[in-house]
């Protein structure tokens, strides 16, 4: 199913000016996330499952305790969750996987229900198992480093950044520093890194799709084929990933409210139920993301077939 154009052509403008509407954009990804909900489910589940083992796994070794080992703190920085740079590598190569499967699905629309494995790089074999697909091609470690790169960029970021604001604390205020001369700082800091976080994902998912979709890394050319819509693509990235984060937290907060016991549980036990309650709507995240992307891409980029048909299920 090639994604439906969502574009406004304006007598004011340019005929090759074209304008996103914002409203009918994330219409349409939620409408085709519906109509096509169980081939992208399938193409997505085992991915991101393997994400949540790994991490669920790291987490374990690393914070079990409440605290890592002493001879493993440099694995770790205030800018990841957890909070290891790792947690960026592990779960990238995942994540690259389902943009590729769900843009796959968007530009050569596979035979419903027909899933793929692919094991090793390019050459090798593919195996048909029903309800799962994998895939370690080039291009996904490719788009897997371009994903890693450009948000351990940002991790190490938020922790230069966390080290700045203790630093000034430290230089401006007696000691030992109270809460009430942390909470306001921490507070801005957590909104401006959550605007400054979204609006990075937005353009890094944008920037890697676009790659899987045309076959080469141009984050100019892709720049310049949205021209006018930078806003409304920011904007209709953030009312999906703002939807997504309302449901997950929300749940989460609710069954954490009702399953953990009144006098408290283990921090590993915390922990599975964290990742085990977030894994579903990290699928959402990851296919609403794909596919918001994939209508963008479809309506401003001409997809290089020979590109990614290799990857489709055929």
């Amino acid at each position: 199913m090639t994604p439906i154009s969502t574009l406004d052509e304006l007598p004011a403008v340019s005929p090759k000016r074209r304008l996103l509407r914002i409203g009918k954009t994330v219409a349409r990804v939620f409408g085709y996330c519906r109509a096509n909900a169980w081939p992208l489910f399938v193409a997505a589940w085992f991915p991101c499952f393997l994400t949540t083992l790994c991490l669920t796994a790291l987490a374990l070794v690393l914070f079990a305790e409440g605290q890592a080992p002493a001879w493993l703190l440099w694995l770790l920085s205030r800018g990841f969750d957890p909070r290891t740079w790792l947690s960026l590598i592990v779960p990238a190569p995942f994540s690259a996987m389902v943009l590729a499967f769900v843009l796959d699905r968007m530009a050569n629309a596979p035979e419903h229900g027909r899933v793929v494995v692919r094991r090793g790089i390019e050459s090798v074999k593919r195996f048909a198992i029903p309800g799962l697909r994998f895939e370690l091609s080039r291009r996904i470690l490719l788009a897997a480093l371009l994903l890693a790169a450009i948000q351990l960029v940002c991790g190490f970021a938020v922790d230069g950044e966390h080290r700045l604001l203790v630093a000034g604390l430290l230089a401006t205020h007696d000691l030992p520093l109270s809460p009430e001369d942390i909470a306001p700082w921490a507070a801005a800091m957590g909104a401006f890194n959550l605007f400054a976080g979204g609006l990075v994902f937005a353009w890094t998912y944008l920037f890697v799709g676009d790659f899987l979709w045309t076959g080469s890394f141009d984050p100019i050319g892709c720049w310049r084929a949205l021209d006018g819509n930078h806003l409304r693509f920011v904007a209709i990235m953030f009312i999906v990933l703002a939807t997504v984060a309302i449901l997950k937290y929300g749940l989460i907060l609710a069954a954490g409210l009702i399953l953990i016991p009144a006098d408290g549980a283990s921090h590993s036990i915390l922990m599975l139920m964290h990742f085990g309650l977030a894994w579903p709507f990290d699928v959402l995240h990851l296919v609403l993301s794909a596919a918001t992307v994939g209508t963008i891409l479809g309506a401003f980029r001409p997809p290089a077939i020979a590109s990614i048909r290799p990857a489709a299920a055929q």
